[in-house]
């Protein structure tokens, strides 16, 4: 009877106890980015492209789903149906063409998902869903499951930029960054660790808004200056100083290039002085560069111009490269 009461008792305090053993657990677990895929939209067998995990412990954010996105994500052992959201910086065929996969692979899955983007994300969900709704169903069909109940386990948002949104105990912000179709650069916060991560962009100064005091910002990768490339390196020493004498806006570069044609041409991606520059001004402590295009970045000369201005943590991206937030927990 006694050794009955002390088992009670014990069992009581375990279960009393297990909820803060739980939230210590959960306090302590570190908001970390993947890099899944680094590379560009010209097919290259080293780099997947556009596509980054944002995860808090079971929360698992995709940013992009560009292609080779789902072999990268297997290679980590990661099953696309307990992601928590699937999330667009924009609708160039790099960043999304492996959605619609990844998509009926989580409507396969049995827990709630969000998909969120800019204009065009209802569309490209709906139009998916419709089209693929009986093989979606037969799927389902296997587990006694019908599609009417998965619809419901997920949601979609569109964004115009500015929008702030909570997924779990990830805090979401987003602005409309500069780029060739409407884009979203996103910002994510938890316990005090923040990454950004801005897609495709030119110079904009609501991203020092967005990325201040961030401890990692993955960035465009553009005007890397490149080994073996076309252009010979007096001609890349040459253009690397060129950039730096100033850091333009993209309207201002876009202008300067359109007064003797009478057509600007539309820049859709930063250079490394524009980049820099936006680190440097948001007090970033990483910069992490993605989306690069074939070839070998000559790692040397592209830091050269870099650290002209930014003098922080500096991390070229390549496939599948794990990167953590600062350990605030335990300085």
């Amino acid at each position: 009877m006694l050794l009955h009461k002390i088992q009670t008792q014990i069992f009581t305090l375990v279960m009393l106890l297990t909820p803060l053993f739980s939230y210590a657990a959960s306090e302590n677990t570190p908001l970390t980015a993947t890099i899944i895929g680094s590379g560009s939209p010209i097919y290259n067998e080293k780099r997947a492209s556009a596509s980054v995990l944002i995860s808090n412990g079971n929360t698992q954010l995709l940013v992009d789903m560009g292609n080779g996105t789902q072999a990268n994500l297997a290679k980590l052992g990661i099953d696309t149906r307990t992601l928590s959201g699937l999330l667009f910086t924009h609708h160039h065929l790099d960043h999304n063409e492996e959605f619609v996969p990844i998509f009926i692979r989580s409507l396969l899955g049995r827990q709630h998902f969000s998909i969120i983007g800019p204009p065009n994300t209802v569309k490209l969900t709906q139009q998916n869903l419709d089209l693929y709704s009986d093989d979606i169903a037969y799927r389902l069909g296997k587990t006694n499951r019908q599609l009417s109940y998965r619809e419901k386990a997920f949601d979609v948002k569109e964004l115009q930029g500015g929008e702030s949104f909570t997924i779990n105990n990830i805090r979401i912000s987003t602005i409309q960054v500069p780029h060739s179709i409407h884009t979203i650069a996103y910002r994510f916060d938890y316990q005090g660790q923040s990454i950004v991560v801005t897609g495709d962009l030119t110079y904009s100064k609501n991203l020092v808004t967005l990325a201040k005091d961030a401890d990692i910002m993955i960035i465009d990768s553009g005007g890397m200056v490149m080994e073996n490339g076309k252009k010979n390196k007096r001609r890349n020493k040459q253009k690397a100083q060129q950039e730096n004498k100033q850091a333009l806006s993209s309207r201002e570069r876009n202008e300067r290039q359109g007064k003797n044609n009478h057509t600007p041409r539309i820049r859709a991606h930063l250079n490394l002085a524009e980049s820099s520059l936006l680190a440097k001004q948001a007090n970033v402590n990483t910069l992490v560069y993605t989306h690069f295009v074939s070839g070998i970045v000559d790692k040397e000369a592209s830091l050269k111009i870099i650290r002209k201005q930014y003098s922080g943590k500096v991390i070229f991206g390549k496939d599948l490269m794990l990167i953590d937030t600062p350990d605030k927990h335990n300085p």
